[in-house]
């Protein structure tokens, strides 16, 4: 039986092997542009998030964790002051300021730091003239953010064992564990201002998926129901949590305002049906990143018995190398001259990718700011 297992695995092992061997990958990155038209404006200030939310004196702070289906036995081991800290709102709010400013300064605009900005908004409002400050300072637009909602709820419930265990004493019981459960959710604007036009560019709204925290407080050790308390160490505060949820907007902040790489991964045709000897050196140079001794070894191989594999690898491997037209042309030979669908996905795949990359540069060139003007008066600027 021994023997069985062992020859088993064996053969698993040398399938993996294979299969990990046959599976070579390139990653290409490229710039892709903003989701929102950024060109023209070329310096971007950003303000420190708003909370519109009731939270700078939340009603939670001082009061006890409510206990929902707890025996009165345990009601005094469980007697837990609020998790949601009072000082939560200034703690989420410079959290999200921090992360919404590095998330769009990806370098290729200039991006003023919040503390600036906040400064020439509050002198421009004080002045009456937001409009000509922001202006004088060489501010094109400016990002205010505000958190709209913010949803916490906390309670400790316990739950029941299904199975019996054993106490010291050896007495059989069914353990009670207290679990404290936090569920928050939270949701953060954007309005995106354009300074010298009096306009807003763009606005939009993230939310967050409604998420649950759920931490073992304590529990019960014997038949007697002797109640046996967890670190409260392990219990987040409700800032925390708020703070590693706000990371999650980080991706949707960069990818809506502001140009910013993005990886392609392309897998390469193996080497079979029919396998081809000659071209075992271009995969040997795949396996060692060496793209362009592959490159000339797979063209070479395509132009001698034109196989697909070898000219569908050349294909990918002169876009990796910048020779757009070279790559287009060999895939669309490959579909035109042999049907081969897979050339034609991957033509359409990496033109898609220099228009994006196309439109990302036009955007960080660009000196045109697009849209009409939108005049409040008053030395304002709509959307601050």
């Amino acid at each position: 039986m021994k023997r069985i297992k062992s020859t088993l695995l064996i053969i698993v092992l040398a399938i993996v092997l294979v299969i990990t061997s046959c599976s070579t990958t390139i990653a290409i990155k490229r710039l892709v542009p903003a989701k929102v038209d950024v060109s023209g404006y070329k310096t971007i200030g950003v303000r420190s998030t708003i909370d519109e939310t009731s939270w700078v004196h939340p009603i939670f702070w001082g009061s006890y964790v409510p206990l929902i289906g707890v025996d009165q036995f345990y009601i005094n081991y469980l007697s837990l002051s609020s998790y949601l800290d009072f000082n939560a709102s200034s703690r989420i709010t410079d959290a999200a300021t921090s992360m919404i400013y590095k998330a769009i300064n990806t370098g290729y605009f200039n991006i003023l730091d919040p503390q600036y900005t906040d400064s020439l908004v509050t002198v421009g409002q004080r002045n009456g003239n937001l409009q000509k400050t922001l202006m004088d300072n060489n501010v094109d637009a400016v990002l205010t953010t505000r958190i709209t909602n913010l949803y916490y709820d906390e309670y400790i419930s316990p739950v029941k064992d299904t199975y019996l265990s054993k106490d010291k004493n050896g007495k059989q019981y069914y353990k009670i564990r207290f679990y404290l459960y936090q569920k928050y959710q939270m949701s953060i604007s954007y309005t995106l201002s354009d300074v010298e036009n009096n306009k807003i560019i763009a606005t939009g709204t993230f939310t967050s998926d409604a998420k649950v925290n759920k931490t073992l407080i304590g529990q019960t050790v014997d038949a007697n129901g002797t109640f046996q308390r967890e670190s409260y160490f392990s219990i987040t505060p409700a800032s925390r949590l708020f703070e590693d949820l706000i990371k999650q907007f980080t991706d949707s902040f960069r990818n809506e305002l502001s140009p910013h790489y993005e990886t392609h991964y392309f897998d390469f045709m193996p080497n079979k049906n029919p396998k081809v000897e000659r071209l075992e050196p271009a995969y040997d140079a795949l396996e060692d990143e060496n793209w362009a001794t592959a490159l000339k070894l797979f063209a070479d191989e395509y132009k001698k018995s034109h196989n697909i594999a070898a000219g569908y690898n050349a294909a990918i491997l002169y876009f990796t190398q910048g020779q757009y037209e070279q790559s287009y042309d060999l895939a669309m030979e490959l579909y035109n001259k042999y049907g081969n669908v897979d050339a034609l996905d991957l033509y359409n795949v990496l033109k898609s990718i220099e228009a994006q990359e196309n439109a990302a540069n036009a955007q960080i060139n660009s000196t045109e700011k697009s849209g009409a003007s939108t005049t409040t008066g008053g030395g304002g600027v709509v959307g601050i």
